[in-house]
């Protein structure tokens, strides 16, 4: 088919957007041949969100950004990172112990002005979310950088902010980054003021029932 490209197929109950990074556990012996096959080609392969058996047709082709782990029998812990969202056009199922394969064609955003206000929102709540929840353990965002045309601060917001994971499938098949931008900014105010909550309970549980203020530095 015009514009299409074949490519084989991990299908998983993970979504993955382009630039994140996602850990994964390999031991079935196609999926060890097909990682050993993406390294030492520098290929990509497809993973697609699989529910109750169904796999969704919008996917993320995906490249191992670093091997954390080989064991003796050739099971792999590896860092996948993802590249660019496609649409399943002709899906080639693989047996018990063969790759699936599909034709797909790319999905790129529409042509929009970025509103850079908006990105700043999200991004202000995405760090706070990170501060309050992950301690530290999650990188923020600096909005100088992610503001940018070339950039796409949704699809780093979406990795880590508690999606569901219908949720983030849903966000990887809408073409607009304002869009997208949108509806993390209205998930994270309603989410945000539940983190606080559960802080300030954390808080009391830590202080044996006071919120210890009076001698914290200015």
């Amino acid at each position: 088919m015009a514009g299409t490209t074949r490519i084989p197929l991990f299908p998983l109950g993970v979504v993955l957007f382009p630039t994140s990074q996602v850990p994964l556990h390999i031991f079935e012996e196609r999926y060890k041949k097909l990682c050993e096959d993406s390294l030492r080609h520098h290929t990509a392969f497809g993973i697609n969100y699989v529910e109750e058996d169904k796999l969704h047709s919008i996917g993320c082709t995906a490249q191992i950004a670093d091997v954390i782990k080989r064991y003796p029998d050739g099971k792999l812990d590896v860092i996948t990172e993802g590249i660019r969202r496609y649409e399943i056009v002709k899906f080639e199922q693989g047996g018990d112990k063969e790759l699936s394969y599909a034709t797909v064609r790319w999905i790129e955003d529409v042509t929009e002005e970025r509103d850079k206000a908006l990105a700043d929102e999200a991004i202000a709540l995405f760090n706070e979310l990170c501060e309050l929840a992950y301690k530290g353990t999650i990188d923020t965002l600096d909005p100088t950088i992610w503001r940018a045309a070339d950039k796409l601060p949704s699809f780093a917001i979406a990795q880590k902010s508690g999606l569901e994971a219908d949720q983030r499938q849903a966000l990887l098949s809408i073409t607009s980054e304002n869009e997208r931008l949108s509806i993390l900014r209205n998930f994270l105010s309603q989410l945000l003021p539940r983190v606080r909550e559960i802080e300030t309970i954390n808080d009391l549980i830590r202080n044996d029932g006071y919120i210890v203020t009076w001698n914290k530095k200015k």
